[in-house]
């Protein structure tokens, strides 16, 4: 496939190069970097976030596992406007409730899982040059005829949540541990390849809406950065589907590319990271897809090995594990770096 000129680009995906939003994506990439703490705040956010944690506290809402790190995922989401955050969290926990998001790591099984991932490839596997974990699908190869066989979309809903659980609990800790530093963003290569309109039927719209809503509306703020790559001609076509379904914010997070999108893609994982089918040298000898390969596999970095150095309650690069309860104005549990 030709590679797709820079200016056909911007008429794709107007959110991947217009200069108004450089200022936004430099704070995106500073928030990478530093894991998002104190030091990304101004004295007004540092205000909203005291006023967001005492008003979920005097309401008995916060939970026991969330942390300023947390709680700023919500304020970001929604531009620190409290209100509006206090009212995206409720929304949180009650979906969290009705579909037993808490337990589900335990409680769904998806024995399916292999059978699922030859007709719809999606997997996390090692991380970026910021530490961040890689999440790859080759939506080119999604067949949704013959995983209905196997499966149903209900099904594949409830382990993506379980997906992202195990993200949050085990593999984001693993990740900042390996850094140094807390990470809490994921950066997701989607492989375009082979992908026509025919890939958008009114069941595969469906499935992404919905999965695009849960993303967003329950787990704001995890995604870092989100790279298109093989982006075919059809693109403009599916991205006018796609785009209503986005936020600004995670539409400023989109870079587009066509064929030729190795050597940017490089910038921001190291080859030996990034599988060969997307111009790197890693060939995970059961496959990429299957490997599940990364910090959370790697027994130094393990959460066994973090709950050995967890003092009270926190172990370094972590900031998954102290009680905003207990805290006073501004006193951070994210690593400063």
């Amino acid at each position: 496939m030709a590679s797709i000129a820079a200016d056909q680009i911007s008429k794709l995906c107007p959110c991947s190069s217009r200069v108004d939003d450089i200022l936004d994506r430099s704070g995106e990439e500073r928030l990478a970097r530093t894991g998002g703490g104190p030091q990304d705040l101004t004295l007004s956010q540092e205000e909203a976030l005291n006023r967001f944690r005492s008003l979920l506290v005097e309401h008995n809402l916060v939970r026991k596992r969330d942390t300023d790190c947390d709680l700023l995922r919500f304020l970001r989401a929604r531009s620190f406007d409290v209100a509006k955050a206090k009212a995206m969290y409720e929304a949180m926990l009650d979906w969290r409730m009705q579909v037993g998001a808490d337990t589900i790591r335990e409680t769904f099984d998806f024995p399916e899982r292999n059978l699922v991932k030859n007709l719809y490839p999606h997997f996390h596997h090692k991380t970026d040059k910021l530490g961040r974990p890689l999440y790859i699908e080759k939506l080119g190869q999604l067949q949704v005829d013959e995983l209905m066989k196997i499966t149903t979309m209900d099904r594949m809903m409830m382990e993506h949540i379980q997906e992202w659980e195990i993200l949050i609990e085990w593999k984001f800790p693993a990740c900042s541990r390996k850094a140094g530093k807390t990470i809490s963003q994921s950066l997701a290569i989607l492989d375009l390849k082979g992908v026509t309109m025919k890939h958008m039927s009114k069941q595969v719209r469906h499935f992404i809406q919905n999965i695009s809503k849960v993303d967003q509306d329950y787990y704001p703020e995890f995604l870092g950065k989100m790279f298109i790559v093989n982006a075919p001609m059809a693109f403009k076509a599916i991205w006018t589907v796609i785009k209503p379904w986005l936020d600004k914010r995670t539409q400023k997070k989109i870079e587009v590319h066509g064929s030729n999108f190795a050597p940017k893609l490089l910038e921001l994982v190291d080859k030996q990271n990034l599988p060969e089918f997307l111009g790197g040298s890693c060939r995970c000898p059961q496959g990429c897809e299957y490997s599940d390969a990364g910090p959370w596999n790697e027994a130094r970095y393990h959460i066994s090995a973090l709950a050995e150095e967890q003092d009270d309650g926190a172990s370094f690069g972590d900031c998954r594990h102290r009680n905003v309860k207990d805290k006073g104005p501004m006193q951070w549990s994210c690593l400063d770096t």
